[in-house]
C-alpha cells in the first residue's frame, strides 16, 4: 500500500470537505469508496464523495470547485439526498464522515527527509563543479570537452534536485502537480506563490534566477556535447554557489515551516 497516495487523497477529501462547508454551507460531508478501504485504493481510484444540505442552485458550482481542488485524483461527488435508496444504503455502510472543522495529520518527516537528500545531492553536484573548474584551467585541449560537458551536467544536476524537491512539495503540501508542456515553468511559478496554506518556499529573485537554470537545462539536452558554449556553462557554473546558498536558506524556512 502507497502510505504517500493514502495522505494525499485524505488531505485532498479534508480540503474538499472545507470548502464544502464553508462556501456552500454543507451541512454534512462523508468519503464513501474505494478510499475508506486501504487496501482497495489506487494512483487509478476516484475519491468519492457524499454531501448533504447544499442547496439545488449551488450544488454544481460546488462540484467545479471540489474538482479544482483535487487536481491529483478524479473526484466523484454526490447529493446524498438526490441518491436512490439503494445508493444511499451503499454509502451510509461505508462512509467516513469529515467533520466540520476537522483537520487531517499529516506526517511531514518524510517530506522532511526527502528535501534534505535532495540537498545532500546538489551539494555534491555543486563539489563537481568546484573541482571542475578548476581542473580546466590547465587542462590539456584535448580534455576540455570532456570537463566542459561534465560542468555542464552538474550544473543541470543541481537544478533538476531542486525541480525534484518542487515536485514533492508540490505532490505532498499543495496536492497540486502542474503538468502539460509548460509544467517545468509553472512548478516554479507555483513555488513562488502562497498556496492553500503554506507561505512562498522560494522568493521571486529566486525564482528568476531557477528561470534562467531551466533554460540552461532546456540547452544541455537539447544540442550535442560539441555544441555546447562553454562560455555559457562557465557562466552559470559560476553562479551556481551563490544562488544554490540562497535557496538552502529558503528551503532550510521552509522545512521550519513544516516542523511546526
Amino acid at each position: 500500500m502507497d502510505e504517500a497516495l493514502l495522505q494525499r487523497a485524505w488531505q485532498t477529501a479534508h480540503r474538499v470537505a472545507a470548502m464544502l462547508y464553508k462556501d456552500f454551507g454543507a451541512t454534512q460531508v462523508a468519503v464513501f469508496g474505494s478510499l475508506t478501504k486501504r487496501e482497495s485504493f489506487s494512483k487509478w481510484s476516484d475519491i468519492d464523495i457524499a454531501v448533504w444540505g447544499i442547496p439545488s442552485n449551488k450544488y454544481f458550482r460546488a462540484v467545479w470547485e471540489a474538482e479544482d481542488i483535487s487536481r491529483l485524483f478524479k473526484l466523484d461527488m454526490v447529493d446524498f439526498g438526490r441518491c436512490k435508496r439503494l445508493f444511499q444504503e451503499r454509502i451510509e455502510s461505508q462512509s467516513v464522515r469529515i467533520g466540520k472543522g476537522e483537520t487531517y495529520p499529516v506526517d511531514r518527516s518524510q517530506l522532511i527527509q526527502d528535501i534534505s537528500d535532495e540537498c545532500a545531492k546538489i551539494e555534491r553536484s555543486i563539489s563537481g563543479i568546484k573541482k571542475a573548474l578548476q581542473r580546466i584551467e590547465t587542462a590539456p585541449v584535448e580534455y576540455r570537452i570532456t570537463i566542459e560537458v561534465t560542468i555542464a551536467k552538474h550544473v543541470s544536476d543541481c537544478y533538476m534536485g531542486v525541480e525534484n524537491i518542487f515536485r514533492q512539495i508540490a505532490l505532498a503540501v499543495d496536492l497540486c502537480l502542474p503538468d502539460g508542456s509548460r509544467a517545468h515553468k509553472e512548478l516554479l511559478a507555483q513555488m513562488a506563490e502562497s498556496h492553500a496554506k503554506r507561505s512562498p518556499v522560494i522568493s521571486k529573485t529566486t525564482l528568476g534566477h531557477l528561470q534562467e537554470f531551466l533554460e540552461f537545462r532546456y540547452l544541455f539536452i537539447r544540442f550535442d556535447t560539441d555544441e555546447l558554449d562553454y562560455r555559457k556553462t562557465e557562466r552559470k557554473a559560476k553562479q551556481v554557489s551563490t544562488v544554490f546558498d540562497s535557496i538552502f536558506k529558503e528551503l532550510d524556512a521552509f522545512i521550519t515551516y513544516l516542523e511546526k
